[in-house]
């Protein structure tokens, strides 16, 4: 397991949209929390994970700035 060390925030880049429906999932245990994501497609989560990232407190509180910057627009 690899530990989220830094994030960076990018300002003058674009998201890359592509449609479909991405299945992910979310595990959290005492110190540490993981997101995974699945191929598009794959509702089932059959084909294994695709992408995951894991957090620790820390990194976590980092995240949850960007989260809040997102959901109220600044």
């Amino acid at each position: 397991m690899a530990i989220l060390g830094k994030l960076i925030r990018e300002k003058n880049d674009c998201i890359n949209f592509r449609s479909g429906d991405v299945l992910g999932d979310v595990i959290i245990e005492k110190d540490y929390l993981q997101l995974r994501t699945y191929a598009k497609g794959d509702l089932e989560r059959e084909d294994g994970s695709k992408q995951n990232i894991q957090f620790d407190k820390k990194m976590a509180k980092e995240f949850r700035a960007f989260l809040n910057e997102f959901i109220d627009g600044k």
